[in-house]
């Protein structure tokens, strides 16, 4: 994939992960498979059986559960990352949402959210300004573990580059792992967040990962975009991205319950708006007007391209709406997917046209990370 203007505003993909299974609980996978997995020759072994199920089709279910795995089993996030900017042209930039798993009921993972933060940190230095990585966030490292948030965000957003500019360009919020937006435990970093201005990432999808201790239902209520309408009010200055545009089982709802897009007062109680879709809530809160920093993301629920493709077209003929919506692909969860990155990325840029493909990816990434993107000479690229 190539740019016909080299000298043009690079692409940023806003939703990206480079964890491996070092990353996450032994017990993330069933049958504490995630340990297994780390092991090679156990891994080598099922990856070839997966794929030995229909050796003719490089991209049936085995298979893509085969290069999922492969992905998130590399030894250091640098090789994900390797595998992840190969799909990109070379000016492309990259925002990481690191994962704090380690109170979802799972286990303990082999290398913590301290460790999987230092690494990033690492990659970014060397990366030219490619590497935009975010700090996650879980209140429970505070109510159970005793750590001042405000300050152990403080101290990453203080790491810098060698020309003194920030390494860590926001938050990512993860909130189906066990905890609500609103928890007390997390308003200094709000605070912070509205302080600095700084870019927020969260979770708005019912899909996705969940804590073990959780019912599905349960998990979802704590994604639910409408906890964020206080946030956002309260806030102002930040800027925050509901990911995922709502999800997948939300735009089929859109599609075929038709009271779900009846739209609720936006300050009606939370029972009175239960009945509505999340992406039509989402719709409202960013065509409203009343959060002028809120944004969505289009990763993962555009993977199924065939289905919401001429929506999303409709949707972002709506000035306001085109103007807050960030294309991600959330890279590497998207490698069970039918559609290759690289095939993705393509077509959804031939589909929206060159005009709107550039405003997602371009234009509005750079709006929603407060310039912190293009900081400074040596992070610029040609």
């Amino acid at each position: 994939m190539s740019d016909s203007n080299p000298k043009q505003t690079p692409i940023i993909n806003c939703h990206t992960h480079i964890f491996t299974l070092d990353h996450v609980p032994d017990n993330f996978l069933p049958l504490g498979l995630a340990k297994v997995f780390r092991w090679l020759p156990f891994r080598r072994l099922a990856c070839w059986l997966l794929r030995a199920l229909s050796p003719f089709d490089s991209r049936d279910l085995f298979s893509r559960y085969a290069n999922f795995l492969e992905v998130g089993a590399q030894p250091s996030q640098a090789d994900v990352l390797n595998k992840l900017t190969g799909y990109y042209p070379p000016s492309s930039r990259f925002i990481v949402l690191p994962m704090d798993m380690a109170f979802m009921g799972a286990g303990e993972p082999a290398k913590d959210i301290y460790q999987q933060h230092e690494e990033l940190a690492e990659l970014a230095r060397n990366s030219r300004g490619h590497l935009l990585p975010f700090i996650a966030i879980d209140p429970r490292r505070h109510s159970r573990a005793g750590t001042d948030l405000r300050q152990y965000a403080q101290q990453l957003l203080d790491k810098t580059h060698t020309d003194g500019t920030r390494i860590f360009k926001g938050i990512k919020l993860y909130p189906p792992l066990g905890y609500l937006p609103i928890d007390v435990a997390l308003e200094p970093i709000w605070e912070l967040c509205d302080e600095l201005s700084l870019p927020v990432m969260t979770h708005c999808s019912r899909g996705g990962v969940k804590s073990k201790d959780l019912a599905p239902s349960t998990a979802a209520h704590y994604a639910d975009p409408d906890h964020y309408r206080t946030i956002l009010s309260t806030y102002p200055n930040m800027r925050l991205c509901l990911a995922h545009f709502g999800g997948s089982q939300d735009w089929q709802k859109f599609f075929y319950d038709v009271g779900s897009r009846q739209e609720a007062a936006l300050d009606a109680p939370h029972n009175a708006r239960a009945h509505m879709n999340w992406l039509t809530k989402i719709m409202q809160m960013i065509k409203s007007g009343e959060y002028p920093n809120l944004y969505t993301d289009i990763s993962y629920t555009v993977f199924n391209i065939e289905d919401y493709m001429p929506a999303l077209k409709v949707f972002l003929r709506d000035n306001r709406l085109r103007s807050r919506t960030l294309f991600g692909s959330d890279f590497y969860m998207s490698e069970q997917e039918v559609f290759e990155e690289c095939f993705l990325s393509i077509k959804l840029r031939a589909e929206l046209g060159e005009k709107t493909y550039s405003t997602i990816a371009r234009t509005n990434p750079v709006h929603y990370l407060n310039g912190l993107a293009y900081e400074s000479k040596e992070q610029t690229l040609a």
